[in-house]
């Protein structure tokens, strides 16, 4: 079995009525576009950890698929300077904690495995050209709301997060599964977005 551990925390997601997080829900349907035969949990598992620094929780987990003789795979953000992170930074945390934990995994830093960022990077990168004036104004939203308050004292900039949830949720075509996106389930799988 291929166990992937992604940050994000499904577990907390689930035990907030959610049915996954839209990372799971994006590495499983990237599974099933190139390995269309795999089946979750026979061949993969995502497991989430609820947060990078978390990782020791699931030490188990992956001497015991080790052990089975499965593969471990590591799929966090690389995260940047301005939130304690970065890629070269995150990477060596993470070879660390793997050297002193005696466990064996490989190891994917979103967006592109070599430089800073996240998820929610990435997937910036990768949506429909068509769309990208939503991107853009959302770009200057964001600008106008630290002008107004360059302190952050009084609001608080969103994120890319917000940014990536705003974008889903704007489409018209989408509205009607509503409930789908907040479970978590996004539309990956569909070209149009």
């Amino acid at each position: 079995m291929i166990r992937i551990f992604i940050e994000s925390g499904v577990s907390a997601a689930r035990s907030k009525g959610k049915k996954t997080t839209n990372e799971q829900d994006f590495v499983e349907k990237i599974i099933a576009h190139y390995f269309p035969e795999a089946v979750v949990s026979k061949d993969f598992e995502v497991v989430g950890v609820d947060g990078w620094t978390n990782i020791a929780n699931q030490s188990y987990d992956f001497k015991q698929n080790t052990d089975e003789s499965g593969t471990n795979l590591v799929v966090f953000d690389a995260d940047e300077d301005r939130n304690g992170g970065g890629f070269e930074k995150r990477k060596a945390s993470l070879e660390d904690f793997k050297k002193k934990a005696g466990i064996e995994f490989d190891l994917f830093l979103w967006p592109d495995n070599k430089g800073d960022g996240d998820f929610e990077l990435l997937l910036s990168k990768v949506i429909n050209a068509k769309h990208q004036c939503l991107l853009d104004c959302y770009d200057e939203f964001e600008k106008n709301v630290r002008q107004h308050d360059p302190q952050e004292e009084k609001y608080v900039t969103p994120g890319r997060k917000g940014k990536m949830y705003t974008y889903e949720t704007l489409h018209k075509g989408l509205q009607k599964l509503g409930n789908e996106i907040k479970a978590g389930y996004w539309q990956f799988d569909n070209p149009e977005y």
